[in-house]
């Protein structure tokens, strides 16, 4: 039940840090507007994602074979990280570089000269976000889930003191400035934890005659799984900039980031779900233990979906209040938006965490394949819905995608683990968040109200599943040793 335990930790700690998110971003729709928010998600959005190239790729690679040799061969953990490091090194001075110089061309490809100024600041992001990052994986790959749990739980503070701080003061460019400053200073408090503690644990060693481990390996791992996550972030993100590059209008632009900053929440409830699978299905694979990686796939895969079904049902009911409550009323416009991304962007959160079972296994190959066709069709389908109906064809592109991309994933999560949501399982889930969905269309939705009902609303759900099976006291075990102190009660 450890496995459960960390997932409590790193979940309240991802709760905590994407409650900050959203405050960074409530603070931003609020002060700046529409418009300049609408340049601000876009200026975030795409520096992130290419930050994701360093950020990710290498540090997840390395998170893997830290967790497959951490107790066969301790003595490669420093090995595996100093050649981790440097890589990541070479790739993000190479990605910083080319994606300062290259402001000008995205600035027009956007149709916004304008921008060039604000993309050359945002450059410096990167470098950081992926120092950040790279410590973060490690603690994920040497097991120290607690530790990350605090790192992000300081992420999350520092998030709304420095960069809601800032973009009070400094308007739109202080809220780009923040992301620089807050990544730098979780880097330099994972790395100052680093050479106190786990530096001694895992001394520098030296290979054996008999051992080999290099950069190519590392990087052979990580050039597909950094893959993915370019394309799975344009995948979800691509309606952004298809809707500011066709529109051309940044009071849209703005109303669209509203929606799709809440449309993530599915997203954020779940990652921490997908840093404590990769090491597990790591782990029991390079154990040849087969009947465990199954179990651990099937477990994550109904615990996501008991809890991802209700989600985007009240999400879909209380669009409108969500929207405004976070950046208020001028805001409202995008509730139809939301409506239809809440749809998609939850069903591709499915896949994105999914993902990671493979990628544990070493089959990177396969997400890679599925996130590039995906990727592929929700920028046709962008092209072609956007011009014709705006906002809500952005929308109704991600939801078609999500579908075809949802099929895929259980098709190969039955052929290649043995692993499915159980037909009469998957009735009862959805069926109960239909029967949610109703209700709430007869229960107060203004203002504030929305939340009462919303978690009135929660417990009728878990009641019906209680009362058809499908919640039994087996999955309240499991829920009790996720809380500390429980365990041996």
């Amino acid at each position: 039940m450890a496995v459960t335990a960390y997932i409590f930790w790193l979940g309240l700690a991802e709760m905590l840090f994407y409650v900050s998110g959203f405050i960074v971003h409530a603070a931003a729709g609020r002060i700046l507007g529409p418009a300049d928010y609408g340049v601000y998600g876009l200026i975030i959005t795409l520096t992130i994602l290419i930050a994701s190239l360093i950020g990710n790729g290498i540090p997840i690679a390395m998170s893997k074979f830290l967790s497959a040799d951490l107790s066969k061969k301790p003595h490669l953990i420093s090995i595996i990280k100093n050649k981790a490091a440097l890589a990541q090194l070479v790739l993000m001075v190479a990605v910083t570089t080319i994606f300062f110089f290259g402001a000008p061309v995205i600035a027009i490809m956007l149709h916004d000269p304008s921008l060039e100024k604000l993309l050359r600041i945002s450059a410096f992001i990167i470098p950081c976000y992926a120092a950040d990052s790279f410590y973060f994986y490690y603690y994920t790959g040497i097991h120290q889930f607690n530790m990350q749990s605090i790192l992000k739980a300081f992420r999350a503070v520092l998030r709304v003191a420095i960069i809601v701080g800032l973009g009070y003061f400094l308007s739109l460019e202080g809220f780009i400035t923040g992301y620089i400053y807050v990544s730098l200073a979780v880097f330099l408090i994972a790395l100052v934890i680093d050479k106190l503690v786990y530096a001694k644990r895992f001394p520098k060693s030296k290979l054996s005659s008999d051992e080999d481990f290099s950069v190519k390996k590392l990087l052979l791992y990580a050039l597909p799984i950094t893959g993915f996550l370019v394309l799975y972030q344009t995948m979800i993100s691509l309606d952004l900039f298809v809707v500011k590059a066709i529109l051309q209008d940044d009071y849209a632009t703005g109303l669209f980031n509203g929606a799709f900053t809440i449309s993530q929440i599915p997203n954020y409830i779940f990652y921490a779900l997908t840093i404590v699978l990769l090491p597990v299905i790591s782990h029991s694979t390079a154990n040849e233990h087969q009947q465990k990686t199954t179990n651990a796939i099937n477990m994550a895969l109904r615990m996501m979906t008991m809890l991802l079904l209700p989600t985007i049902a009240l999400i879909i009911s209380y669009a409108q209040p969500l929207i405004v409550f976070f950046f208020g009323s001028q805001y409202a416009e995008g509730a139809s938006a939301l409506q239809l991304l809440a749809f998609g962007v939850g069903l591709l959160t499915l896949f994105y965490v999914m993902s990671f079972a493979f990628q544990g296994a070493g089959l990177v190959k396969l997400p890679l394949k599925i996130a590039f066709f995906g990727m592929l069709t929700n920028v046709i389908l962008n092209i072609i819905f956007v011009k014709n109906y705006g906002l809500i064809g952005a929308g109704i592109a991600t939801s078609i995608t999500a579908i075809f991309v949802t099929i895929a994933l259980f098709y190969f999560l039955k052929t290649t683990f043995s692993a499915q949501l159980k037909t009469s399982s998957g009735l009862k889930i959805t069926g109960s968040a239909i029967i949610i969905y109703i209700l709430s269309l007869f229960l107060p939705s203004t203002k504030i109200l929305f939340i009462f009902s919303g978690a009135f609303l929660f417990l009728v759900y878990f009641g019906i599943l209680y009362l058809l099976k499908e919640l039994t006291k087996d999955d309240f075990v499991i829920f009790k040793h996720m809380i500390p102190g429980f365990k041996n009660k």
